[in-house]
């Protein structure tokens, strides 16, 4: 071994492997951190602020407390027609989707639809999917009308066709569809990491280009109707005059977590003027008081001349685990997702976006600089000193491109260079800290001897082989945890999930359930086997709705110590499923197969869909429906069920006692 490694092929081998894994590692999960704070840091500094053409109307705090929610829809029309026709704002965006019926309030559904038809200047959202399974395809005789409704022209200029289409609509009711005059695709594409970092102007879908929320609304701010798409840019057509909007053919990540790639455009982002937001902002409750003052013949509540002449943004974000609607952006740990929307629009009126370079001319200008290292000064001193000059005449090269509205990679060449220059120089393979993969394993170890340990206690109750049983099945996940993972250390990944699993394995056990399974982030719980309970779906809901009030606490003290906060989303689902040991005779484990436990999974998976935290399916419904406050979400389709079925948004528990 040792002559094998004194061998100069190898050590270049060696090193060539090394020098490949430190820069992938490095552009992948360092660089783009590094830039997210260096746009912060000249956000803050530049002090820049939005064109006040943008305001925000925000169905917040006060509005969720002076209005219980569900809200019925009237509201929203009272909302719009204040807007409309006494505030006299330009354009009006509904960023929040209508899905579902109001069973219980059918006349405020139907008062809704017809006084659509008389709001010339709202917009209205819809939401597109990647994968079939989990939206509905657009029906084809509603298709001329959805062609309508998005009545912007997308001239195809390109020459590599390469833009996948999305493949499905979450579906929009008959009545909406028919009575909207505008409608537009609402989407907040992140990163991997979770992080929104760009913006996505238009879309494809089937055959054609649709617009953003954001492009139609500054279509329609602007009366401008025709665009053109290059490979580089969509312009407004008229030679990009009015509009250039740079784009770069990247991947993201939609809302079902799919990757997919689209052509996208970075923002230029504004310094938060307030918690959430960069842009004026007022309440919802606020605007229909002063709808209703107007009809009474009294004075509004607001100033009307705060909305003149300007796009309004109406949208949901509250201070609460169901209704809070943020995303992480670079300057933010939180920005409302309406005020990422805000910001799009205002890029576009002040036609102000950044380019990314390809990433080749990244690749390029690190190998020139590895090879001057490489063969620089034998003195490791000397060499280490011209690897920091090569350096700093990067950083400063970063900083003219960004001024100029060009994005780099901001510090995988540095970190390549400082690489080669050791690696030249002590000839030994640098070693990759595999730490955070050894506590997820160990975790899982640990983790995994808990559940046994409650199998066990009750393994003679279990026939030979198992047996085909009903029992409930909640599913828990903690939502967007990879991307607090890779902004803490291994060790604090660590304190914060045994704290978590901590807290809601006690509960699941004092309701009759057993955790089956840990996975990472997510856990699986099973309720009437192998512990019997006749009343196992309601203990499942009435535990789910424990865990919901412990994780609130939960969260308030990783607040005041400085953690990152957490929140999750629930599925529960009850059906006959196989239930057994299953392994060799040295490892058993105890598990439960089948279609059941899959649509657990898939009902958790529409909390980040419906934006709700804790979903239940009509199975279960059929059994807690006396115990249990709910919204219907009906006619949803899951991949694997040949009939669509009902879910269900739990609310609260009624007379909640053991």
């Amino acid at each position: 071994m040792k002559d094998l490694f004194g061998s100069k092929f190898i050590i270049f081998i060696i090193f060539l492997v090394l020098t490949v894994f430190v820069y992938c590692f490095s552009l992948r999960y360092i660089d783009v951190k590094v830039n997210d704070k260096f746009i912060k840091m000249l956000t803050y500094v530049k002090n820049s602020k939005n064109n006040n053409d943008v305001v925000l109307v925000v169905i917040d705090d006060k509005s969720v407390s002076k209005i219980p929610w569900p809200w019925t829809k009237n509201l929203y029309s009272n909302i719009f027609d204040f807007l409309e026709n006494d505030a006299g704002a330009k354009v009006i965006v509904f960023d929040n989707l209508i899905l579902f019926p109001d069973t219980y309030n059918l006349d405020s559904d139907i008062e809704f639809y017809n006084r659509l038809k008389n709001q010339k200047k709202l917009i209205n959202s819809y939401v597109l999917l990647n994968s079939p399974l989990s939206g509905e395809i657009l029906p084809k005789e509603y298709k001329s009308i959805f062609d309508l409704k998005n009545n912007i022209k997308i001239i195809d200029e390109r020459v590599y066709k390469k833009t996948p289409a999305y493949k499905a609509v979450i579906k929009l009711p008959k009545e909406y569809l028919e009575n909207t005059n505008n409608l537009a695709a609402s989407i907040l594409p992140e990163d991997d990491d979770g992080i929104v970092r760009s913006a996505i102007p238009v879309v494809k879908l089937e055959d054609k280009f649709y617009p953003s929320l954001a492009l139609k609304a500054y279509s329609a701010a602007v009366n401008q109707n025709e665009f053109v798409l290059t490979d580089n840019y969509l312009c407004s057509n008229d030679d990009c005059k009015t509009l250039k909007i740079p784009l770069t053919y990247r991947k993201i990540t939609d809302y079902m977590g799919n990757s997919i790639y689209s052509y996208q455009t970075f923002y230029d982002w504004y310094k938060p003027i307030k918690k959430y937001y960069s842009h004026k902002t007022y309440s919802a409750y606020d605007v229909l008081k002063s709808y209703e003052n107007i009809k009474n013949g009294e004075e509004p509540v607001i100033d009307l001349n705060a909305f003149k002449d300007k796009i309004v943004i109406v949208g949901l974000n509250a201070d609460n685990n169901i209704w809070e609607q943020w995303s992480e952006t670079p300057v933010s740990a939180k920005t409302a997702d309406i005020d990422v929307l805000a910001t799009t629009i205002d890029n576009m009126l002040n036609n102000s976006f950044r380019t990314l370079i390809n990433k080749d001319f990244t690749i390029v200008i690190t190998f020139v600089f590895c090879m001057f290292v490489i063969r620089g000064f034998r003195r490791f001193s000397y060499n280490l000193l011209f690897a920091g000059i090569l350096s700093l005449i990067y950083l400063l090269y970063y900083v003219y491109e960004y001024i100029n509205g060009i994005y780099i990679s901001s510090i995988t060449p540095v970190i390549t260079i400082f690489f080669v220059a050791v690696f030249k120089h002590i000839y030994s393979i640098v070693t990759v800290d595999k730490t955070t993969e050894m506590i997820k394993n160990a975790m899982g170890k640990y983790l995994s001897k808990d559940v046994m340990k409650k199998v066990i206690a009750d393994v003679d109750k279990l026939k030979p082989g198992g047996i085909r049983t009903v029992v409930t099945l909640l599913f828990v996940d903690i939502r967007n945890f990879t991307q607090i993972s890779e902004n803490i250390s291994p060790q604090e990944v660590s304190a914060i999930l045994n704290e978590y699993f901590s807290t809601i394995e006690p509960i699941i056990e004092s309701y009759n359930g057993i955790v089956n399974k840990y996975m990472g982030d997510g856990v699986l719980a099973i309720f009437g086997e192998p512990i019997e309970d006749k009343n196992h779906s309601i203990n499942a809901v009435k535990c789910g709705f424990e865990i919901l009030e412990s994780v609130k606490v939960l969260r308030n003290k990783f607040q005041e110590e400085g953690k990152p906060v957490i929140s999750v989303g629930i599925g529960v689902n009850t059906g006959e499923v196989f239930a057994g040991n299953i392994g060799t005779d040295d490892r058993l484990e105890y598990t439960v197969i089948g279609d059941n436990v899959n649509l657990a999974y898939r009902i958790e998976s529409y909390n980040h869909i419906l934006r709700t935290q804790f979903l239940i399916s009509e199975y279960t419904y059929n059994y807690v429906k006396d115990y249990v406050e709910v919204v219907k979400l009906t006619d949803i389709g899951f991949k694997g069920k040949s009939k669509h079925i009902d879910i269900y948004e739990v609310l609260r528990i009624k007379n909640n006692e053991r």
